[in-house]
């Protein structure tokens, strides 16, 4: 009976890594993955210790494992997705042959939507929060026992993210409150202090304090000036509490297009109070409410009040397999026992699995099916684009970011934010006239705000750019030394933001100067006007 069960998840994990290929091999990096990558290739491990990590709020272990594949000089999009491809399919592969779920659920979890497409498909940092978790169910039981094994699992989910350091905090002082009782530490505080489980959670410490020196921002970052504060909109606390849980398994209250009214604030609200009820219960019976209550807070808090976007509800959604599994092992028990000892319990309980994976996994396949046919991100058509027609060659000067401090309210221009990185990773030189002059050949974005602009400024006046790289976002400029009339839009590239069952688009215009035109006989000229979407809310630029 063993060998047809092992051969069943083996054939599952095969299945995994095969579809996780083929969408891998059709999805076009966006941003933050060319960001991530452009870093690992272009800095040293001192500047990205010392200086990129405080700009970029992320912890640096993502970075380093991409240097190896990037320093190496892998093509971006192979060694990118190489990474992100091992770390996520040997995160499942754990998953399908040691969670005590029972097996359709085992083999279910890896295609759902954030697990599949969200973290495998898209490479990012999160891959490694999930191998962090699943490793850390694996080992929470024996975590007396073996706590170096558990505080290093919790180091990887802590590596990952903020949103991982936060959670593990709290996960971290549930087992802190665990050990006290167990040595009685106001009588018993020497022979604490003496055990492999103080030095395992000193250690994380550390770890983590070292972790949040790296990624405290300096005055001058981006955020801090730009991105406004989940604090100053107390809804966001709202939304964490009563719609994201809702949201990880089967709405989409937060998406591009939603339209929220009352009637969906009560259906959300609902199926939230029914995730929260059935997690209770199951801690509840495993005596670990503590575990499943303290982070789940600390995570609420740092989401609905410092920083929280779409992709990173899939968190919630590995916090609770989490949980679940740490239970289920607690009370030694299959998840069928659990059910069968309470009727409305197994009930409900069956119910939600059930419907959970059918929403979950009908997002992942519209999602992949929708990457297989349209462009995620842009780099990849203008890429090609630009080496095509040899445009490279000539000065091309990328739009700039026009962003409102949050701080005194008004606009300001940061010319050191500019349009153009996920093209930016398919060369090996920087290809943009007015980036990142000043450094060389440093083609990652600094996230330092320059509001002067004197370089570009200068740059500009003393030659007239060739080529334009730009979108229509309001957000983006090309100032006022530079005129629309004296260029023609040449390429067009159609991007698009994928989201579970929701298509976002946006586009990336690439013009060419016209005395140039007769140099390109090849390209054809396009009307700008007619490549804009329905009420999109134009750049200015567009118009001078």
């Amino acid at each position: 009976m063993k060998k047809p069960a092992c051969l069943v998840d083996i054939l599952i994990l095969l299945l995994y890594a095969s579809a996780l290929l083929t969408i891998m091999y059709f999805h076009e990096p966006w941003f933050d993955e060319a960001q991530a990558w452009l870093i690992a290739r272009d800095a040293s491990p001192f500047e990205l210790l010392t200086s990129i990590t405080h700009y970029e709020g992320h912890p640096p272990i993502w970075f380093l494992v991409l240097m190896p594949f990037a320093k190496l000089g892998l093509p971006f999009e192979w060694g990118l997705k190489a990474a992100n491809f091992i770390i996520a399919t040997t995160a499942m592969g754990l998953l399908i042959f040691k969670a005590p779920f029972p097996r359709i659920v085992r083999c279910t979890i890896p295609f759902t939507y954030f697990f599949f497409y969200q973290y495998g498909v898209i490479s990012r940092t999160y891959s490694m929060m999930m191998l962090g978790f699943v490793l850390s169910a694996i080992y929470y039981k024996d975590r007396n026992i073996k706590p170096f094994r558990f505080s290093a699992s919790l180091a990887l989910v802590c590596g990952s993210s903020l949103y991982g350091m936060v959670i593990c905090a709290g996960i971290a002082l549930v087992w802190l409150g665990e050990l006290w009782r167990e040595y009685d530490l106001l009588r018993g505080i020497r022979r604490f202090v003496s055990s492999r489980p103080f030095y395992a959670l000193l250690s994380l410490l550390v770890f983590n304090i070292l972790l949040a020196a790296s990624a405290y921002p300096p005055a001058d970052t981006y955020a801090l000036n730009a991105v406004v504060a989940k604090s100053e909109d107390m809804s966001w606390l709202f939304y964490m509490l009563l719609i994201a849980p809702a949201d990880a398994f089967f709405t989409s209250f937060f998406s591009a297009s939603a339209a929220n009214d009352i009637f969906q604030y009560l259906v959300c609200g609902l199926v939230s109070a029914v995730i929260i009820i059935l997690l209770l219960e199951v801690a509840k019976a495993a005596r670990m409410r503590a575990l499943f209550l303290v982070p789940y807070l600390f995570f609420i808090l740092f989401g609905g009040l410092v920083y929280f976007w779409d992709h990173h509800i899939g968190i919630l959604l590995m916090f609770y397999v989490f949980i679940m599994w740490c239970c289920l092992d607690q009370l030694q028990l299959r998840l069928e026992t659990l059910f069968r000892n309470n009727k409305p319990f197994r009930y409900l309980g069956l119910a939600f699995i059930t419907l959970a994976m059918l929403s979950t996994l009908r997002w992942s396949a519209i999602a992949s099916i929708n990457d297989i046919a349209l462009n995620y991100g842009t780099g990849r058509e203008a890429a090609r684009f630009i080496l095509d027609h040899r445009l490279d060659q000539l000065d091309i000067v990328a739009a700039w970011r026009v962003f409102e401090n949050t701080t005194t309210g008004q606009n300001y221009e940061d010319y050191a934010y500019t349009e153009g990185i996920p093209t930016m990773a398919y060369f090996n030189k920087n290809i943009f006239f007015n980036f990142n002059r000043q450094a060389g050949n440093q083609r990652y974005l600094t996230h330092r705000i320059d509001t002067d602009g004197l370089k570009t400024r200068k740059l500009i006046a003393a030659r007239q750019p060739e080529v334009l790289f730009t979108n229509s976002f309001a957000q983006f400029t090309l100032g006022e030394e530079i005129k629309v009339g004296d260029y023609a839009l040449v390429k067009s590239v159609h991007g698009n933001d994928i989201w579970k069952d929701e298509v976002d688009t946006y586009r990336l215009f690439i013009f060419l100067r016209k005395d140039l035109l007769d140099n390109y006989p090849q390209l054809d000229i396009l009307n700008w006007e007619d490549e804009l979407l329905p009420n999109e809310e134009i750049s200015p630029w567009f118009t001078k």
